[in-house]
C-alpha cells in the first residue's frame, strides 16, 4: 500500500506522515513537498520517501503524478495537508491574498485530487482521501442562502467551482461582504474544501473521503501560538486513514477525533 501526504516536511503534515509510517499499514509513505532540502531531510528522519510537489502549480502537479505512476503505479491513501495562510501582520491587501490562498488551499488541492482519483479508484486496499481543513472553514461564515448552496446534497464540483469564482470576483470588486461572503480568505478556502469533500465522497463511494480540523496547533502557520502540539492535531487525519472500512465514515468533518458539525 502507498500513502501520500502533501506539505509533510514540518508541522501537522510531518506528524501525520510520522504516525502513518508508525502504523505500519503502508509499505511506502511519500512526503510530497515543495522544499526539496526539507522534504528529503524529513523523509530520511521518518524512513519515508520524498517526491517534489508544489500544490497549485500545474506543471509540478503533472510531474508528481507522472513520477508516482512510474515508480509505484498505485495509490491507496491521499492526505491533502499542504496549505498556506497569510499572517495577520502581512501587508498584502485582502484582495491580493485571495488568489494565492485559493490556488493552493482549494484549486490546487482539488486538481491534484481529481488527477489521482483513477489510481485511488483502482485500489482494492480500502482507499482513503483526507482533506485537512479547519474550524475556520465553518459554514456559518456564509449568508444563509449561500450556506444552503454549499451544503446542498446535489451540489456538483462544477457548481462549487462557480461559487468559488463568484467569491473571487466579489472580493476583487470590493463587495464580498455585501454579497454574503465571509471576510477570511483562509476560512473561505477551507469552507470550499469541506464542501468539495462532501461532493467527492458522494460521487466516489468506493473511497472513504473525509475532511478534518487538526485544531489550533503550535506550528509555523500559527506562529507557534496554538494550544496543542501538532502530533495531537495530526491524529484527526491519521484516524481517518487507519480506521477499518466498516467503521470509517465518508463525507464527514472530523474535529477532536469525532464527527463534528460543519
Amino acid at each position: 500500500r502507498v500513502a501520500v501526504v502533501t506539505g509533510a516536511n514540518k508541522g501537522v503534515g510531518y506528524c501525520i506522515a510520522q504516525q502513518i509510517v508508525s502504523s505500519q499499514l503502508f509499505n511506502t509513505v511519500i512526503l510530497a513537498c515543495r522544499d526539496p532540502s526539507r522534504g528529503e531531510a524529513a523523509a530520511r528522519a521518518l524512513g519515508a520517501e520524498f517526491m517534489p510537489l508544489e500544490v497549485g502549480n500545474p506543471e509540478s502537479t503533472l510531474a508528481f503524478i507522472a513520477a508516482l505512476k512510474s515508480k509505484y503505479g498505485r495509490l491507496d491513501a491521499l492526505v491533502n495537508n499542504a496549505a498556506i495562510a497569510f499572517k495577520a501582520s502581512d501587508p498584502t491587501p485582502f484582495a491580493g491574498q485571495t488568489k494565492p490562498t485559493l490556488d493552493v488551499n482549494y484549486y490546487g488541492t482539488i486538481a491534484l485530487t481529481e488527477a489521482l482519483l483513477p489510481l485511488l479508484r483502482a485500489s482494492n486496499a480500502n482507499p482513503r482521501i483526507v482533506n485537512v481543513a479547519s474550524m475556520a472553514g465553518r459554514l456559518s461564515q456564509l449568508r444563509p442562502d449561500l450556506q444552503s448552496r454549499f451544503a446542498s446534497p446535489t451540489l456538483t464540483l462544477a457548481e462549487l467551482q462557480a461559487l468559488v469564482r463568484s467569491f473571487e470576483e466579489d472580493v476583487s470588486a470590493g463587495v464580498h461582504q455585501k454579497h454574503g461572503w465571509g471576510n477570511s480568505n483562509y476560512g473561505f478556502s477551507k469552507c470550499a474544501l469541506i464542501a468539495a469533500t462532501r461532493v467527492l465522497a458522494r460521487d466516489n463511494q468506493h473511497i472513504k473521503i473525509n475532511a478534518c480540523c487538526p485544531g489550533y496547533c503550535r506550528t509555523d502557520m500559527s506562529s507557534n501560538r496554538g494550544g496543542q502540539p501538532p502530533e495531537v492535531g495530526a491524529r484527526n487525519a491519521v484516524m481517518l486513514v487507519e480506521m477499518p472500512a466498516a467503521t470509517c465514515p465518508s463525507g464527514a468533518f472530523i474535529q477532536n477525533c469525532k464527527i463534528s458539525t460543519w
